[in-house]
């Protein structure tokens, strides 16, 4: 016997990837980032505006305050200006200097010459002045004072000038320090929202959450599940119509119980009726014979020949009989299956063995097994898979009686191994192709049709099931898989 091993690739098993839901998906944590957000933008705008009016009041008080005390100032100078009084002018200027945020002060006559000043330096010198032009707020980047000018005039001439300057920084601090206090009761209301967030999404959702565990427990045949309604909102609503229905469902699923139960029953009853009557009818015709070659045999009406041809009949119906009650008996007392890994490509070849030498004799066969290098080994029960390989094979070698090619292959596809046994035979019909697994349906003469159906059983117990493909005159190939890890 030919039985070569050939390798096939091997075919990576497909991965499923899996979803997980995070809190940052749910329901409740929307609702709380929705509350927190809404927290936060309200008390930031309310800050922005409250900084932003205590800046322009700010603004507006030092600038009134610097415009009072420069034109006080002119006032108080005027006299001291005309007679050139330059110690009034200096107790003037040093009154002016200790008052809060002013950083420079000068009194200029028509000429320019600076009459007092904070800056000793330019006393009594003709210069130009300390600041161009007078400013308003706001002020430019990076400037910190405020610059002033009032002209000293006298009959609508002008006869002198003062400029003052006012430091911002105890305003800039004041509003740093209100804008650090804002960001505080920011962080303040983000903290007491999401709280609140917490509390209400808990009231919001946990109605919701009831359901989504009574859900699973339904998927898991859990018919008995109730969600609290205590509640009359909406989500208590609807917790009271989740319940209706899963008491619906439940008595639906008890009526279908129910009938499923009679339909099995009268399927049942069905079952063993049909049964008996194939049972009946293929034991009549042997039965009958084995009757009539026993008369026969008691009478001497027969000669020697004539004897020794009915005991032949007699040998032939009772062996009959015996496969027939045989297959009847295998097929009912099917075990429940206990698969464990183990050696397919072994036991492939030992039945191989087997059938090539039972029909080897006057045949012209050619049988070969090819087992893949990762396709050896696969999780059955061993004597059960015995029966399988046994029945598909020998159905397989009869189909040829002639003579023929019968290959057993083994491939992984997968986790799964794939089985399939082909032949050149004689075919199938089709209008037995879909019925030769169900039990006493038989396309060959003489045969019980229980060999087919009892190899179906047994795969179904492995969770995997026959397909066959089959052109009358042509051949057939038989294929199932097994589970390639335990």
């Amino acid at each position: 016997m030919s039985v070569p091993e050939s390798g096939h690739p091997s075919i990576a098993p497909a991965r499923t990837a899996k979803t997980t839901t995070g809190f940052t998906h749910t329901l409740r944590f929307r609702l709380m980032l929705s509350v927190a957000l809404v927290h936060v933008v309200l008390m930031g705008v309310f800050v922005a505006d409250a900084v932003q009016e205590q800046s322009d009041r700010i603004q507006a008080e030092l600038y009134s305050r610097g415009r009072s005390l420069v034109a006080l100032t002119a006032v108080a100078s005027t006299n001291a200006l005309l007679t050139e009084d330059l110690g009034a002018l200096a107790e003037i200027i040093q009154r002016v200097k200790s008052q809060p945020d002013v950083v420079y002060c000068e009194i200029l006559d028509s000429r320019g010459r600076v009459l007092g000043t904070t800056h000793p330096e330019r006393l009594g010198k003709e210069l130009p002045l300390l600041v161009a032009k007078p400013e308003q707020f706001p002020l430019a980047a990076g400037d910190h004072i405020l610059d002033l000018q009032e002209r000293i005039r006298i009959a609508g001439q002008t006869v002198g000038t003062v400029t003052l300057g006012l430091s911002t920084v105890r305003m800039d601090s004041a509003l740093a320090r209100t804008w650090r206090e804002g960001l505080f009761f920011i962080l303040a209301a983000l903290i007491v929202g999401s709280a609140a967030a917490w509390a209400l999404s808990l009231l919001t959702t946990r109605g919701l959450h009831n359901m989504m565990e009574a859900a699973r427990k339904i998927s898991r045949g859990d018919l008995d599940v109730r969600v609290p309604a205590n509640s009359q909102d909406e989500a208590g609503m609807l917790a009271i119509a989740f319940n209706n229905m899963v008491a619906s469902l439940k008595r639906a699923s008890e009526d279908a119980a129910q009938e499923h139960e009679r339909r099995t029953q009268a399927e049942r009853l069905a079952c063993v009726g049909e049964m008996s009557a194939t049972i009946a009818h293929e034991i009549r015709n042997p039965l009958s014979a084995i009757i009539n070659s026993v008369n026969l045999l008691g009478g001497d009406a027969l000669n020697r020949e004539e004897r020794t041809q009915v005991i032949s009949i007699l040998n032939n119906e009772s062996g009959r009989l015996s496969r027939i009650l045989g297959d009847f008996l295998d097929f009912a007392k099917i075990r429940e299956s206990e698969p464990t890994r183990a050696d397919l490509k072994g036991l492939i070849e030992e039945i191989a063995n087997m059938l090539y030498q039972d029909h080897r004799t006057g045949k012209h066969l050619h049988l070969t097994v090819s087992c893949a290098p990762d396709a050896q080994t696969a999780v059955f029960d061993r004597d059960q898979m015995r029966q399988v390989l046994w029945n598909l094979m020998l159905n397989a070698l009869q189909s040829m009686p002639e003579g023929g090619e019968l290959s057993v292959r083994t491939r992984r596809d997968g986790e799964k191994i794939m089985v399939s046994i082909a032949d050149t035979g004689c075919g199938i019909a089709p209008q037995f192709l879909e019925k030769v697994t169900k039990p006493f349906v038989s396309s060959r003469k003489g045969g019980t049709g229980l060999g087919l159906a009892i190899v179906q059983r047994i795969l179904v117990q492995h969770d995997t099931q026959l397909d066959i493909v089959s052109k009358q005159g042509a051949g057939t190939e038989v294929s199932f898989q097994l589970n390639g890890v335990s």
